[in-house]
């Protein structure tokens, strides 16, 4: 498959879920790829197992609070856009799922991953960013280096609170775990 050099793209370390607006952004113009879902990955308890990350050490899991990586359609497959994992940018989503979540390594409930998907035309169009949930965390300079990103369709808006919800039942969004996710997209 024909790797993207994700180099190539907008990212700022700490802020996935703008680093795929941004993705989303690019892939609308160039046509490089078709957006299908932002998938939000979270659970209850904020703490969230995700294995192949680049930060991992020792094949162990990052422990994130949330999550954020793009389904999408490529050479008529569907992939995962991830700028944060060792696994190919992009993967084909059951290879990338596999690695990421993997069934020989089970982790405890408190950890167990949930995806919320929302359409990714709804999120180019509805997330707003206010990176509070960073200001105090890193240092200012470590801040993405372009505006805070607004939504252009103020009628249906997704801030990050609500993306990492998991009882906001915004329309168009659906939760599913990993499996319930790969069935809704297989042909």
């Amino acid at each position: 498959m024909h790797n993207f050099n994700r180099n190539s793209y907008t990212y700022t370390p700490l802020f996935c879920e703008e680093n795929i607006w941004k993705l989303i952004e690019s892939f609308y113009t160039s046509k490089l790829a078709t957006p299908i879902d932002v998938l939000f990955i979270i659970n209850p308890s904020n703490t969230v197992a995700v294995f192949e990350q680049s930060l991992s050490v020792d094949g162990q899991p990052m422990i994130w609070d949330y999550h954020v990586v793009l389904s999408a359609c490529f050479k008529q497959q569907t992939v995962i856009f991830d700028f944060d994992s060792r696994c190919d940018f992009p993967a084909e989503i059951n290879q990338y799922f596999a690695a990421t979540f993997p069934e020989n390594r089970p982790v405890s409930n408190k950890f167990q991953a949930l995806l919320k998907a929302i359409p990714a035309n709804l999120y180019l169009q509805g997330f707003s960013s206010d990176r509070k949930h960073m200001a105090g965390v890193i240092a200012e300079k470590e801040f993405p280096n372009y505006n805070i990103i607004q939504a252009a369709n103020t009628a249906q808006t997704f801030s990050l609170q609500k993306c990492i919800d998991i009882n906001d039942q915004t329309p168009d969004t659906h939760l599913f775990t990993v499996k319930e996710y790969l069935l809704s997209i297989s042909p």
